[in-house]
């Protein structure tokens, strides 16, 4: 049986004719990235063992963020940085979800509308710890952007991991008042109340694009009635440790919206693919025609020069010295950075260890070393 790979369906699509690809240009670059990784089209290096034997000559790499082929060490490294930097304290995963009425602007507007997801639920989390009846203290957290349901659907949402409680203003380590931390009913009217004034705002400003069926009163009109529904944020079960809630960030911060594991046929220029499906609980398989599932990959792929991650509180990068007064209360050891797992040690973990053919050497450089 022959198997199929995200990269083999995209050379299938663009050999002899890109312009089957009816994508916009990032993701055309994307897929040729994609296509031509570990592939003579990168071009190769030699790998030497530290006595200088050649083990092998291979190819390079793409490095796409998208790429499911070479982002495994990637994920790794930014796994091995965050679970070194987490608090031992217990930790809250929350899903902050947009109602699907404005899926047609999220795609005629995608920078701002990511952009304004970061905004309406940082500050919704700003607002509510900084009062004390909550909290009143700056906790720490993450959020994750993801835009596919697990058909490959549209589905933008906001994944945030936070820590139950914060420092507060003289330094030492404040809990929140309740166990679920702040209330979901008050935190979905704040999110809400925070994105529509956002559309509100760049209506006024003149920043958002239309799709040629709608104008910017049909807009106005929009908002207003999905201010009166509730919208979707969903609080998960608390976690007595955020690596839990990491570990499941992290497969999907690279490498794309899908494995190649999942393409289960591909017959007749039709795709095949399966998921486990949030409704049923059970694995489902969906099939589509190959421009069709390309197309549906590559809108996943984030744009580029913008990050699916960012930091808040006293996890963001630039206050170590607060993230370093929490970890002392836990009993923590300071954080001063952490040695990133080589791609040796990532395929030593996996259980593959390489070695020289001549000598048995298992430490590899990517250049001949310099005879002296």
């Amino acid at each position: 049986m022959e198997k199929w790979s995200i990269q083999k369906l995209f050379q299938s699509q663009l050999d002899g004719a890109a312009s089957t690809l009816n994508v916009p240009l990032y993701q055309l670059k994307a897929a040729q990235a994609i296509s031509g990784c570990r592939t003579e089209t990168m071009g190769s290096h030699a790998q030497y063992c530290a006595n200088g034997h050649l083990c092998g000559v291979f190819y390079n790499s793409c490095r796409h963020r998208g790429c499911p082929q070479c982002q495994y060490a990637a994920k790794e490294r930014w796994l091995a940085q965050w679970s070194a930097r987490l608090l031992n304290v217990q930790h809250h995963h929350w899903i902050f979800t947009v109602p699907h009425e404005l899926l047609m602007l999220w795609r005629y507007n995608r920078e701002w509308f990511q952009n304004q997801m970061y905004v309406a639920v940082s500050n919704t989390i700003k607002q509510l710890s900084r009062t004390k009846a909550h909290l009143g203290a700056q906790p720490g957290y993450l959020l994750a952007l993801h835009t596919w349901g697990r058909n490959l659907s549209e589905h933008p949402h906001i994944h945030c991991l936070i820590t139950h409680g914060g420092l507060d203003d003289s330094g030492n380590w404040a809990k929140p008042k309740r166990s679920v931390m702040f209330p979901v009913k008050i935190m979905r009217r704040l999110f809400r109340g925070k994105f529509l004034s956002g559309i509100k705002q760049a209506l006024a400003d003149g920043k958002l694009v239309f799709p040629p069926e709608q104008q910017a009163t049909q807009l106005t009109n929009l908002s207003n009635k999905l201010g009166r529904i509730d919208w979707q944020v969903y609080a998960c079960s608390p976690y007595s440790h955020g690596l839990g809630v990491a570990k499941y960030l992290a497969r999907y911060m690279r490498g794309g919206a899908i494995n190649s594991s999942q393409i289960t046929a591909v017959k007749d220029n039709m795709v095949t693919f399966k998921y486990k499906s949030h409704q049923t609980k059970k694995t489902e398989r969906q099939q589509v025609s190959l421009p069709t599932f390309s197309c549906m990959v590559l809108k996943h792929l984030p744009l580029k020069g913008k990050p699916t991650i960012r930091y808040y509180g006293v996890y963001h990068p630039t206050v170590v010295d607060k993230l370093n007064l929490a970890r002392a209360q836990f009993k923590q050891p300071v954080f001063i950075g952490i040695q990133l797992p080589t791609w040796q040690d990532i395929l030593n973990k996996l259980g593959t260890t390489l070695s020289c053919p001549e000598c048995g050497s298992q430490e590899r450089i990517a250049a001949a070393p310099v005879k002296r």
